[in-house]
């Protein structure tokens, strides 16, 4: 636009001639504009260094093959503007996560000449719907690893956000007592502490399957009918599923009787004291094999657990007319006893 400067003289034959204005790389506004963001409305100067100071360097930054260039780039231009003072550090970024790529069925990489790439919207449509494809996605595999997409997966998925929505159903209809439930507690607890650590690591995959180990264990506690206890721990599984299934985890919310928006809902906290076990299985061998396990306290000595055994209906024949000869036990983990 700055005709007076574009239209020049050429230097070889004299005639009038244009300059040349596209002469910068694509990456260049891309390499600095995370900075605008820090101060979007200044209209004296790119941004104020003392709010580049406040807000960099990013903490985080994810991406995959793209982003490594872009971050090439981008960290050649923050050493200048440190150099220039504009920045605080000469690198703009604290970490970086390359996150892997869902591969085909077969193995091999989505393309449209071979054939095979997944089109998400197909996927919602057939009925799965986006709660399940996002929830899937994010439990195939480790987000730095290369993952196969999987028909049979995602049914898996679907079947267990559908036995989240079953159970809480059923708990909103149900009659229920008012008796406390320590078990449920201790699940309820235990999840909060293993989910938020996973997320906090971009562990998606194994935080996916503490929820569903989760659920595996209300279902379980159900059968003893449920109480007012579970009002915490059933909205505490729409919390935690919220990242991953937001759009039940919002409905679930609010029927489960909550006016406040889920989204602006404070992330659940555990109570380390709520960790305690109680009781634990453990297994019980008899010359290496095992013939079954006792509920016992972790504290449990040698003596009290023989004293078990000697006592249980299904392990203590294999004990009638034998010599005891030796004991192993490794506390909290299993005992073997040789007769």
């Amino acid at each position: 636009r700055q005709e007076e400067w574009v239209k020049t003289t050429c230097p070889t034959c004299g005639k009038p001639a244009k300059r040349e204005t596209d002469v910068m790389d694509g990456y260049a506004c891309s390499s600095w504009y995370l900075l605008r963001y820090t101060d979007p409305t200044n209209k004296k100067q790119a941004w104020n260094p003392n709010l580049a100071n406040y807000w960099t360097p990013v903490d985080m930054y994810i991406g995959g093959d793209h982003a490594v260039a872009h971050l090439l780039y981008v960290r050649f231009w923050n050493h200048v503007f440190k150099d220039m003072g504009l920045v605080p550090t000469k690198e703009p970024v604290k970490k970086l996560v390359y996150h892997g790529l869902i591969q085909a069925e077969d193995g091999r990489k989505m393309s449209k000449s071979l054939g095979n790439v997944v089109d998400p919207l197909e996927v919602v449509d057939a009925g799965y719907g986006a709660d399940a494809l996002r929830t899937f996605e994010l439990f195939l595999g480790p987000i730095n690893e290369d993952s196969n997409w999987s028909s049979k997966g995602i049914a898996g998925v679907y079947r267990f956000l559908n036995r989240v929505w079953t159970l809480t159903q059923e708990y909103i209809s149900s009659e229920k007592s008012s008796e406390e439930n320590r078990k449920i507690n201790a699940i309820q607890h235990k999840t909060i502490k293993k989910v938020t650590d996973d997320i906090n690591r971009l562990s998606f995959n194994t935080a996916i399957a503490a929820l569903m180990e989760y659920v595996n264990e209300l279902y379980k506690l159900k059968l003893d009918g449920f109480s007012d206890a579970w009002q915490q721990p059933i909205e505490n599984l729409a919390q935690l599923l919220s990242p991953f299934a937001p759009h039940l985890s919002a409905e679930l919310w609010q029927q489960l009787g909550n006016e406040e928006q889920l989204d602006f809902v404070s992330w659940p906290k555990w109570d380390e004291a709520m960790l305690v076990v109680d009781t634990i299985q453990l297994p019980v061998q008899i010359n290496g094999k095992l013939r079954g396990a006792l509920s016992v306290s972790p504290t449990a000595s040698e003596g009290e657990v023989i004293d078990l055994i000697k006592n249980d209906e299904k392990i203590a024949p294999y004990l009638k007319d034998k010599e005891l000869r030796k004991v192993v036990y490794v506390p909290k983990r299993i005992i073997n006893l040789v007769i």
